[in-house]
């Protein structure tokens, strides 16, 4: 087993393009590896990149993007290896967007959201895709002639379309959101410099997460402070009634405010459910339900998504006197991270109340003893657990 030191050092290398973690089970390590291939080609190129990319679907995103962004056309991509993006850290060339939505006509969306960061107005055009939202707000960020084209392209149809998830990475063809809105909730490109440093004692996996990397780097990094800052026009919004349509992603501070002061409204329309909450949301959340009694019923079930998302990171301080009184018990404790295994335990022991949730997380994770040393009764739930999510037969057949 490595020592903190040992891994700090793997996953420095890695994010410099010099090697691939010893310990790619760590997930700030393979975070680190994912990191390091979207930043340099000679490591996505390498052999031992080569042979994990192989049988490692991450990491196939991971490389086959920078060979992209390189201008380097990988020859096959199953649809596990397609990466959701193709436009940051570098952006390639009109005619390779070209080429790829013509050799991979399922990417068609992603080289849409790429010249709307590259400002390719041209190439937008050919593509003949919906008026998609996450791509009008790429293009509005991207400041470039093209991206206002394709912004205003865009706006000027009656109805817009959701189809990409930046939080689940998914482009959805069919049951897709229409009329949708532009609501801030697309991690745009400038978004994408803000990194947390390997040299932190601990880095949460926060949502969106488009690049798969964690936002990991070197050392912390923020965004430029012109995007970290609310202009004239964004400070209004504080006080006056929200457009259906957001003319800024810098919307932070907007939801914060709407749960800080209880504002149901504002609030759901601000907030975007599977964004990882940071504490200072959370802080918010809980003084608004504190203040506005009218405001508790609604935030009922974010306050189970926060307890289930603690869970899930391993924090075991949320139940270390048993569980909080007053806090609804989460079910789903399992996705979209897996927790780990000794976490299960003691959380069944902690709050025997939530051994139910804990073997279903066993099932879906494949912790056998975990499974074994909590003998649940057998239920409906369980079964339909082990039938849709667990590889291993043995949880079915138990």
């Amino acid at each position: 087993m490595l020592d903190r030191l040992e891994l700090r050092t793997d996953q420095e290398k890695a994010i410099r393009g010099d090697g691939v973690p010893r310990l790619l089970e760590d997930r700030d390590s393979r975070a680190a590896l994912i990191r390091g291939i979207r930043l340099h080609y000679h490591s996505a190129m390498s052999e031992p990149v080569r042979r994990l990319s192989s049988s490692m679907p991450q990491v196939a995103r991971a490389r086959n993007p920078r060979r992209i962004m390189s201008n380097d056309i990988p020859e096959r991509m199953m649809a596990e290896e397609q990466p959701y993006c193709i436009w940051h850290p570098d952006m390639a060339t009109e005619d390779t967007y070209r080429s790829l939505a013509s050799k991979f006509p399922g990417m068609r969306y992603q080289v849409g959201r790429a010249c709307a960061a590259a400002g390719y107005h041209v190439l937008y055009q050919e593509l003949d895709l919906l008026p998609e939202v996450s791509i009008a707000e790429e293009a509005r960020e991207s400041e470039t002639d093209g991206g206002k084209l394709i912004y205003d392209e865009i706006m000027s149809f009656k109805s817009r379309y959701a189809i990409m998830d930046d939080c689940k990475r998914t482009i959805e063809l069919m049951d897709y959101e229409c009329p949708a809105y532009l609501n801030g909730n697309t991690e745009v490109r400038w978004r994408l410099a803000a990194r947390q440093g390997i040299t932190r004692l601990s880095n949460d996996d926060l949502l969106p997460c488009i690049e798969e990397d964690m936002h990991l780097g070197l050392e912390d990094q923020e965004v430029d402070q012109r995007h970290g800052t609310l202009t004239d026009d964004e400070a209004k919004l504080l006080y006056s009634p929200l457009p259906r349509d957001l003319p800024t992603v810098k919307k932070t501070l907007l939801t914060q405010m709407a749960a800080h002061d209880g504002n149901i409204e504002r609030y759901a329309q601000l907030a975007n459910s599977e964004r990882t909450l940071t504490q200072l949301d959370q802080d918010c959340v809980i003084r608004g339900v504190l203040h506005h009694t009218m405001s508790a019923p609604y935030v009922w079930d974010i306050q189970r998504a926060i307890m289930a998302r603690r869970i899930m990171l391993n924090d075991a301080s949320v139940f270390e006197d048993g569980w909080p009184p007053g806090v609804p018990m989460p079910y789903i404790i399992w996705w979209p991270l897996q927790p780990q295994s000794d976490m299960l335990s003691l959380l069944a022991i902690k709050v025997p109340e939530m051994k139910r949730q804990c073997a279903a997380a066993a099932i879906v994770c494949d912790y056998e003893n975990v499974y074994k040393n909590l003998d649940p009764e057998p239920s409906w739930h369980l079964w339909k657990v082990a039938s849709e999510f667990a590889a291993n037969p043995f949880y079915r057949e138990d």
